[in-house]
């Protein structure tokens, strides 16, 4: 064999071991993964409700800073926002929301298992470091109550010209995977909290008091400043304490939009207090003095010599009718936006554009807020009537009662005895010739004392003497009586009145403790608009008084003669037909012809 033929025979043999090698070598790993596909992530991760925590963390390009957002249950149930000082979230509904977008995700498609495109895809862990700021993903992470992980995924781009597809990579994995992710899933403090800080209605309002003090921070001291009262009305009018009558009449539409203000105050961020300070702004024994004072003075609020804490913008009191008053102290403006604004967690400051020197200005568009509420029973509408026991007015009802049916009785005796009443109560019981007796027995009443029976002119009354045992007497003592069951009547309303009063002491006291737990711990950051709109001045709150109508003067009586009366005229009579001759009759009817017979 030559040179030449054994060349062939060796490229021959190796673009053969080459084919074989095609054949029954190794698949790239995309395509050993395609048996993956159609499965679910976490197979195990079937009940939404089982999740009882959620972490989902982001990578903020702008400040180079990785965010965390994370709600879970705690361990007496409640959901909080631990990223948020563990600021209580309304998350039941939405975290069920959350979970169902990750049960049963399935690996649509292998889309690739090279590490180095987790870049492109947007799948790096927003965590790690050291990696690129760019193509970093979103990692939701749920948890069940035992800590155990349901679902782990870092979620990256949406794929282009396909709705909800995206590119999703388990992490420490370098698999990417495609799936549909359908819903939303937010990462925004006030989506997961009750917003409406007060949970107040403006017909629940009605006195607003506006104290715009100052503070002198050095000498710890409040310096008065004006003040404001505005009340309602049991016809919801609206006015202004102080008014000048003949000069001025309440702006009503301006004062009406006040106390709507209160129903629309939405949370937007929350700090929580430092340790130590009673919701009644008194330091616990221990605490740590001037970290509460920092911390109080650095949102705008100052502790004063008097006792108490005052705010550098004033108090707003709002009192209801069912006894609450909430004060509402207005602090420094809060700075900031994303985390840093809803919870205070400062991120690295954005960076100056170019030519700008010095950092760079943060938003202010909100304002530190601290609620207080407390219970005055002076708040409440009293009852004006006397108040008798309990068990009195049940006495009483009940001797009425027994009286209802001594009164059938004894008019049923009349009615069988030509109208006189009986010798005595007692012939009531007495069984008649025929039938049975009236009644069956006789009770006493409440008291222990025999019912009477007296003539009253042509009727009678049933009468108890009551707890004093004589006749006559005023309140508890007074006498029950059939002919005057209105009165009877009257005590009844007057104690259901009393026991309604008592009823709204003790769910007022109950809901200024609740939401004294509720309000105590944190400091509210609000929006700066709103916060304009609940610090009205005074000129906003009045206005001009209109002025009366011109009155019209009554032309006078004669043009030409003023102050006199008119002359009366004389009354026109209507044409009279002519009299005839022979007095005034009226004229007569002319005669009829009579009537013609047959033949006539």
């Amino acid at each position: 064999m030559n040179e030449f033929a054994r060349t062939g025979v060796f490229v021959g043999g190796a673009a053969l071991l080459a084919v074989l090698a095609a054949l029954v070598g190794p698949r790239s790993q995309p395509h050993a993964l395609a048996a993956d596909e159609g499965r679910p992530f976490y197979p195990d991760f079937k009940d939404p409700g089982a999740a009882t925590e959620l972490t989902v963390v982001q990578f903020d390009e702008a400040s180079s800073s990785v965010r965390t957002f994370n709600v879970k249950k705690d361990d007496k149930g409640v959901w909080v926002i631990p990223s948020h000082g563990l600021y209580p979230a309304d998350a039941t509904t939405r975290m069920s929301k959350a979970a169902t977008m990750f049960l049963d995700l399935v690996k649509e498609r292998v889309a690739s298992d090279k590490k180095e495109e987790h870049v492109k895809f947007g799948v790096l862990d927003p965590a790690d470091q050291g990696v690129d700021t760019k193509g970093r993903g979103l990692r939701v992470t749920f948890k069940d109550k035992l800590g155990n992980v349901l679902c782990d995924l870092v979620v990256g781009k949406e794929i282009e010209g396909k709705t909800d597809v995206r590119y999703v990579r388990v992490p420490d994995k370098r698999h990417v995977y495609t799936c549909k992710l359908t819903g939303e899933l937010s990462t925004k403090f006030a989506d997961w909290i009750e917003t409406d800080l007060l949970k107040i209605n403006s017909w629940d309002t009605k006195k607003l008091v506006f104290d715009n003090y100052k503070v002198d921070e050095v000498q710890r001291d409040v310096v008065p400043g004006d003040k404001y009262v505005i009340t309602k009305d049991d016809q919801s009018k609206w006015t202004l304490e102080g008014l000048d009558p003949a000069k001025e009449e309440p702006n009503e539409e301006h004062m009406r939009d006040v106390a709507n203000a209160l129903g629309q105050i939405k949370i937007v961020g929350v700090r929580r207090k430092p340790a130590g300070l009673t919701p009644d702004f008194k330091l616990q024994q221990g605490a740590d003095a001037q970290t509460i004072v920092d911390s109080l003075v650095g949102a705008g609020y100052f502790p004063v010599r008097s006792g108490g804490v005052v705010s550098n913008e004033g108090e707003l009191l709002a009192e209801t009718p069912k006894g609450l008053r909430y004060t509402l102290r207005f602090g420094e403006i809060a700075y900031g936006e994303g985390d840093e604004l809803t919870s205070g967690i400062a991120g690295r400051p954005p960076e100056p554009k170019p030519g700008e020197t010095g950092p760079v200005q943060k938003p202010g568009n909100n304002r530190y807020l601290m609620v207080s509420v407390a219970f005055d029973e002076a708040l409440l509408q009293k009852p004006t009537g006397l108040r008798l026991p309990k068990d009195e007015i049940d006495k009483r009802m009940k001797a009425r009662e027994v009286m209802q049916a001594v009164v059938t009785a004894v008019d049923t005796w009349k009615q069988k005895h030509e109208g006189k009443l009986p010798e005595s109560l007692a012939k009531l019981t007495e069984k008649p010739a025929e039938g049975e007796p009236l009644l069956a027995r006789l009770e006493q009443d409440p008291w222990g004392s025999d019912y009477v029976l007296q003539a009253a002119g042509e009727g009678f009354a049933i009468v108890s003497f009551g707890d004093d045992k004589k006749e006559g007497g005023e309140g508890s003592a007074s006498d029950v009586r059939s002919d005057q069951f209105p009165r009877e009547d009257e005590w009844k309303r007057l104690a259901d009145e009393w026991t309604e009063y008592d009823k709204k002491i003790e769910d007022g006291k109950k809901e200024a403790d609740k939401l004294t737990r509720r309000f105590g711990p944190w400091y509210y950051v609000i929006d700066q608009a709103l916060f304009t709109k609940l610090k009205p001045a005074r000129k906003d709150l009045v206005k001009d008084k209109a002025p009366a109508p011109p009155t019209v003067p009554e032309p006078p009586a004669n043009p030409g003669e003023p102050g006199r009366e008119p002359a009366k005229e004389t009354p026109v009579e209507p044409p009279q037909e002519p009299a005839k001759e022979g007095g005034n009759e009226p004229p007569k009817e002319p005669a009829k012809e009579p009537a013609k017979g047959p033949g006539g």
